[in-house]
């Protein structure tokens, strides 16, 4: 009866296990190292009839690409812009969550929205406001007798049509991540506060900050990384355009690797990406470790 328990635990493991294993292995791994390896040939797929192996030249050329390094700018300013205004956004809807208004729980679910949505949707939804012919926005300027800016087609206003997209999408994550914080601080610090006369800047300041800090920065460096790697809303709102003005680096690998077919080089710039993510991604995990050690010794 023991061995056949074993055995049977094994048939169990093996079963719940393989599943992801393939998983992993088929969706994950495979096409991590398919890139890599696609990243050091020359292969465009229509003049090419297979990849051809050119050792580093795809990473020479980037190297030297002032499309890329636009872009990479471009993404840099549209991630920090955007997860500075997700996070003053989403700080002040906890707060007032926090307070219990009345219908706490019904605004949260509606706050809560727009994060649900495909992306592909908030798209498509934001660039119909902004659309001059069909737009709310364009016709309730129109009513206010304000100047009516081609919202799309300008390279200032899209990048600001594409920050208020974003904010609207992401910011409620923001909330509730730092609602979350808020509500795990004892009620008490807040009555010992009140009754010592502080005001609401000092108890935002002296108890409710340093409590919430390293959710917020969990918060925003969520919300720097993904806003850096921007796509959808851009193909669907913008297309890059005007110009090349919100061509963000992953609309960039997309135009090399759907337009122009370059898969190849769209495949190193992937690689060198991804590299440089990781690593920014593992010194913030260092440093927001070494913060936490130094507040709670």
């Amino acid at each position: 009866m023991k061995w056949a328990a074993l055995g049977s635990g094994r048939v169990y493991f093996w079963i719940m296990t393989v599943p992801a294993v393939v998983y992993v292995v088929a969706w994950r791994l495979g096409p991590a190292v398919y890139t890599l390896w696609l990243g050091l040939n020359q292969y465009n797929i229509v003049y090419d009839a297979a990849p051809r192996w050119n050792h580093f030249a795809n990473y020479t050329l980037l190297l030297r690409d002032g499309a890329l390094r636009q872009s990479i700018g471009l993404s840099g300013e549209f991630a920090v812009i955007a997860t500075a205004a997700e996070v003053v956004i989403g700080l002040g809807a906890a707060w007032f969550l926090d307070t219990d208004p009345p219908g706490r729980n019904l605004l949260l679910g509606v706050f809560l929205l727009p994060m649900i949505m495909a992306p592909v949707v908030v798209g498509t939804a934001w660039g119909t406001l902004f659309d001059r012919t069909v737009g709310y926005i364009p016709y309730a300027l129109q009513l206010l007798h304000l100047p009516q800016p081609q919202w799309l087609a300008t390279p200032g206003t899209a990048m600001f049509a594409l920050l208020i997209a974003d904010a609207w999408e992401w910011a409620p994550l923001v909330a509730l991540l730092l609602f979350a914080a808020l509500q795990a601080i004892p009620r008490e610090h807040f009555e010992a506060a009140r009754v010592d006369g502080a005001s609401g800047w000092q108890l935002f300041r002296r108890i409710i900050l340093p409590q919430i800090t390293g959710m917020i920065l969990v918060a925003a460096g969520l919300r720097l990384m993904d806003a850096f790697l921007e796509l959808d809303k851009v193909i669907i709102m913008t297309g890059g355009g005007p110009g090349s003005s919100t061509q963000f680096v992953s609309m960039f690998v997309y135009k090399q690797a759907f337009q122009f077919y370059e898969l190849g080089y769209a495949s190193a710039v992937i690689t060198l990406l991804l590299a440089a993510l990781g690593v920014a991604y593992w010194l913030y995990l260092r440093s927001y470790g070494r913060a936490l050690g130094a507040a709670n010794p």
